[in-house]
């Protein structure tokens, strides 16, 4: 029998109603929760997991007024459980009610997860979920909608995503734009303020050279930062002003040698920065460093054709920059005797201990990205030769590799080409190292949760020409440690020219901290157009945050 049209009508108002008032008790049921530490079954080099899938869990979760998790002392009445059996027990002493648990499997590049919810009075849920270990984020995230939805009736819908983005405005600088792929939220600046000369950013006047390395530091011991820069043949010093970047000296570097990278480390503790400068010599295959201090005006020469790459990086436990170094090797660029740690004697230099690095690092392309207090241990990122990211554990176990390639520099050491039994020769092509950007390890949020600053070059002939390294467009990205990999956190805008250093400090010298950016402008479709510097700023004044604001969730 066909119902008429006016009593369908009222059926469906009435399902829709029924509907409605099934999520509003779902979503009155709900109420706290506790993430148990997971069962990891796998590779010692997994057992990570066990708290790291908990963790991205329990923040997948959270719904204000809703679902919560239960504070830090209630979670860990909970303990660890070994097996669905002892869940209500753990839920009941964590006083939370809902209780979370799983196993998570590795099993060659393939991950197997189990989740079991158990909440009041028995009632259970379930899910079973299999991906490869690289989108072991992406699972999680389908996992906690899934709770999200199923037990808690939150709704999951192109609006709530939408909102969520909105409630981030101004939350950053608006030329650094958040990943809005990832579920790690951005609170570096909840109440942020930002000044300069154009609100966003600052910017310098153009300098008629192309640069090839930066550093911002107290080069002269008067407290405030000067703005270093390496160009093809010297060193420039600069103070930022209103007007722009004022020249306050130069050093001329032997013309026989190219320069490679720029770095500065206070040595003797007296309150300024000593220049380091890695310079290479093509003509016998090896490295040639410097050491200058900067005063009055002046560069003092320090040490002189040091026999070492050398670069600053911030080592454990307490994450002092320290100067290392490794000599070179003329048939393969760096020496086999390792990465030390560099004493100054006099006008030279002494190693002293060897690092215990991963294999492929060198004293150029490392950098230690620390963990989380109580929950993550540090980390060693590596930039291969190939320009990926590898991630290690200290004891040198191989964590990730990243698809996307980083760095971009310019600067290149050509690898001896030989032929066996006549040496070197003049008609193979030499293939080129191309120097490492720095990587910069920093805690922006102050949260404890470390990202790690890199440069991604942006060019189409890049991808068909490995050795263009004219790259039209630049972005620095910041990436965290999720458990799995790297993950984008946020980057900057798109930057028009190649990045071919940048900072972490306070560039204009009012107290706020600035991600700096020395900036080669592109030499046009043909390659003619002389290349120029620029060096761009973006301010990060906290001072209105509020450090006991909490997460906007939603």
């Amino acid at each position: 029998m066909r119902l008429p049209l006016h009593t369908l009508s009222r059926v469906a108002l009435a399902l829709c109603a029924a509907l409605l008032l099934a999520a509003s008790a779902l979503a009155a049921e709900a109420g706290t929760y506790v993430v148990l530490p997971f069962k990891v079954n796998g590779p010692a080099g997994f057992s990570y997991l066990e708290k790291a899938v908990p963790s991205m869990l329990a923040s997948r979760l959270y719904w204000k007024d809703h679902a919560e998790p239960v504070d830090d002392a209630a979670a860990a009445r909970g303990g660890r459980v070994s097996s669905s059996a002892g869940l209500d027990k753990a839920r009941a002493a964590a006083g939370a009610d809902y209780a979370v648990w799983g196993e998570v499997s590795i099993v060659g590049d393939n991950a197997v997860m189990d989740v079991l919810v158990r909440g009041p009075e028995g009632r259970e849920w379930r899910k079973n979920v299999k991906s490869p270990v690289n989108d072991l984020i992406a699972s999680l995230q389908d996992v906690a909608d899934s709770i999200n939805a199923d037990l808690f009736g939150r709704p999951v819908t192109a609006s709530a995503a939408n909102a969520r983005s909105a409630s981030m405005v101004n939350q950053m600088n608006p030329d650094l734009m958040h990943n809005e792929t990832t579920q790690r939220q951005v609170y570096l600046n909840p109440q942020l303020r930002y000044q300069g000369n154009d609100g966003t950013r600052l910017r310098s006047q153009n300098l008629p050279f192309a640069s090839v390395g930066m550093e911002v530091a107290d080069l002269d011991g008067d407290g405030r930062n000067e703005v270093a820069l390496l160009s093809k043949d010297r060193v420039h010093v600069y103070r930022w002003s209103e007007q722009g970047l004022k020249p306050l000296g130069e050093h001329k570097l032997p013309s026989n040698l190219t320069p490679m990278l720029l770095r500065s480390i206070d040595l003797n503790r007296d309150g300024s920065a000593e220049l380091v400068v890695s310079t290479y010599d093509p003509d016998y295959t090896q490295p040639r460093s410097f050491l200058f201090s900067f005063r009055d005006g002046k560069f003092v020469t320090l040490a002189d054709r040091l026999p070492y790459y050398l670069n600053v990086v911030r080592m454990p436990p307490d994450f002092m920059p320290v100067l290392v170094g490794q000599k070179g090797d003329p048939s393969r660029i760096f020496s086999r005797a390792g990465v030390h740690e560099m004493i100054p004697q006099g006008k030279s230099m002494s190693t002293a201990r060897r690092l215990d690095l991963p294999e492929g690092a060198n004293a150029l392309n490392f950098a230690w990205l620390p963990g989380k207090p109580g929950e993550d241990t540090n980390k060693i990122v590596l930039l291969t030769g190939e320009e990926k990211l590898r991630v290690f554990t200290p004891q040198g176990a191989s964590l990730y590799q990243s698809d996307e390639s980083f760095s971009g520099s310019a600067i290149g050491i050509a690898e001896q080409t030989t032929m066996p039994g006549l040496g070197k020769s003049d008609v193979l092509i030499p293939s080129k190292y191309f120097v490492p950007l720095r990587m910069i390890p920093t805690d922006l949020e102050k949260d404890g949760v470390w990202e790690l600053l890199v440069n991604k070059p942006l060019s189409v002939a890049a991808q068909f020409f490995e050795n263009y390294r004219n790259f039209p467009e630049s972005e620095i990205h910041a990436l965290f440690w999720d458990g799995v990999g790297l993950s984008l956190l946020w980057k900057t805008r798109r930057i028009k020219g190649s990045v071919a250093d940048f900072a972490l400090s306070d560039v204009d010298n009012n107290g706020v901290p600035d991600l700096i950016a020395a900036v080669n402008t592109h030499p046009g479709a043909l390659g003619l157009q002389n290349r120029k510097t620029i060096v761009i700023a973006y301010p990060h004044d906290l001072s209105q945050a509020d450090p006991k604001t909490a997460p906007a969730l939603e």
